[in-house]
């Protein structure tokens, strides 16, 4: 004979991040815990309720951080109520909730390929210490040759190398300021993501 009992339904309280790892993560992971209490519901939409989260979390996220743990720990709290009339056989497996999404909160990758700005970077110094090393080979030619002629050809390669290297450190100095510029938007933008905590659903 079969044996049935009542079985209490299993939420997961890591439901929208797997490994929190600050006070917005697990306020988010206790508020869809609560909520799935509240609903009774094991899986609800993931993107809806991360909404919710959110939302929620824009409310009491300038409070003290002993306040919010208390919000996290009173969430946690949320009382189970069985579903009416629900049993499971022994013989039945339990359900159990989908693995978190992986791609909920996204985070800044630490490898970053090449950008192109870094590719003319590289091409720009290779130029520039190019013209250096012939820059110097013709004013050491310029030195010793005793040829009128050749010292009015030498000092016209070294002003038109001149000329050159000057570009170049240019060109290079606009690459580097522009390099800088977009490292230091992506760390602004990176920072008022984890500042704000906001969540870009697609």
């Amino acid at each position: 004979m079969k044996q049935t009992y009542f079985q209490e339904p299993k939420y997961s309280k890591n439901y929208l991040i797997s490994n929190p790892q600050n006070l917005y993560e697990q306020y988010v992971n206790a508020f869809a815990f609560s909520e799935m209490v509240k609903s009774q519901s094991l899986m609800p939409n993931k993107k809806e309720l991360q909404l919710q989260a959110q939302s929620s979390w824009r409310k009491i996220k300038s409070e003290n951080k002993n306040i919010i743990q208390n919000y996290i720990s009173e969430l946690l709290k949320t009382p189970v109520q069985p579903p009416p009339f629900t049993f499971f056989s022994q013989q039945n497996s339990v359900v159990k909730p989908s693995a978190p999404s992986p791609n909920i909160i996204p985070e800044p990758s630490a490898n970053i390929q090449p950008s192109n700005n870094a590719t003319a970077q590289k091409q720009s110094d290779a130029n520039l210490q190019k013209a250096k090393a012939e820059l110097c080979e013709y004013a050491n030619l310029s030195r010793v040759t005793t040829s009128s002629e050749l010292h009015t050809q030498f000092s016209s390669k070294i002003k038109d190398l001149e000329k050159s290297i000057f570009l170049e450190e240019k060109t290079l100095k606009r690459l580097r300021g522009n390099a800088e510029a977009q490292k230091r938007a992506r760390n602004k933008k990176r920072e008022m993501l984890e500042k704000e905590n906001i969540v870009e659903v697609s």
